[in-house]
């Protein structure tokens, strides 16, 4: 029997039940093993003392960010003293929102919500440990649904793969997450043609054969994905969080620029988006909705580069 290795992580929180909860979750899966801590300041003399091991375990430190003494920013700020290569993650019950500023001035990247289902909270922290499984639509949908793959060369095909999509959609969605949806593909397929390629926006484009723009879609009982790809991999994860800080922050300048906020409206109106970034070499958007659900006000935080 293959014996599976180990990802050791720490978790942070203050409140008692939800360690429980954290524990319970990855206890049940064989190649997690967590230890917690019940504050920041625990957080830093446990992590400082597996460092201090000749044969460190810690590959990943999860954190609330509201927590008495020491909160979640200062607690990643204090441990990446101690080994800025270690990945880390935050986890809040509260609008992730609230936090942009922060998470933009820290640069913090990845916030997830104590309220998604344990199977995606265990999906996102061993893709931001590993990094083996982030992109591709297959790692993200539940059995082995049929996909449907679009090449896109022209803008006119843009249109006609969005009008496939939202019909598609359309059984499991209402009118009110259909908007949303065609509205996040709008931006995210504009995104990908013109600025990926600086392309002049609202021209007509036929790609060269060295630019690729594909879109793939499927479905599970759950939820329907939506990814689109460009093989620019222009976008950096600052810039990512820098647009969607301006939707979320806007100054003056940005409430009257006419443009860079399809990367925060679709994160605005999608129940849940992902961007992977593999810098200079692709760029891949994902556009989660989930049926059966109202619209989800509190969204994660969600943008890897490797």
């Amino acid at each position: 029997m293959m014996t599976l290795e180990k990802k050791h992580i720490l978790v942070v929180d203050d409140s008692r039940s939800v360690r429980a909860f954290f524990e319970d979750i990855f206890s049940k899966k064989e190649d997690f093993s967590a230890v917690f801590a019940a504050s920041g300041e625990e957080a830093v003399k446990i992590f400082e003392a597996d460092r201090e091991d000749p044969n460190p375990l810690f590959q990943f430190v999860l954190t609330d960010i509201n927590m008495p003494g020491m909160d979640g920013f200062e607690t990643i700020e204090a441990i990446k003293k101690i080994d800025p290569g270690i990945n880390t993650g935050m986890i809040t019950g509260f609008n992730i929102d609230d936090y942009m500023k922060m998470a933009l001035e820290k640069g913090v990247f990845n916030i997830i919500c104590k309220m998604d289902p344990p199977d995606e909270i265990i999906r996102t922290v061993d893709n931001l440990i590993t990094g083996n499984n982030i992109f591709g639509i297959d790692n993200y949908l539940e059995g082995s649904p049929n996909i449907v793959k679009v090449k896109i060369t022209e803008t006119s095909m843009l249109k006609t793969a969005v009008n496939d999509i939202i019909e598609f959609a359309r059984p499991n969605l209402d009118e009110e997450k259909l908007y949303g949806l065609k509205t996040g593909l709008i931006e995210m397929g504009t995104n990908a043609i013109y600025h990926a390629y600086g392309y002049e926006k609202g021209s007509v484009v036929a790609l060269k054969d060295t630019e690729e723009v594909v879109i793939q879609y499927g479905a599970d009982d759950k939820k329907l994905i939506v990814v689109i790809n460009d093989s620019s991999g222009s976008l950096s994860k600052e810039k990512v969080l820098s647009q969607i800080n301006k939707g979320v922050n806007p100054s003056p300048e940005d409430l009257i620029a006419s443009g860079g906020r399809g990367i925060y409206l679709t994160r605005y109106l999608c129940d849940k988006l992902i961007v992977n970034i593999e810098k200079d070499k692709r760029t891949e958007v994902l556009i989660f909705m989930y049926f059966n659900q109202e619209y989800i006000e509190n969204k994660p935080l969600l943008i890897n580069q490797i």
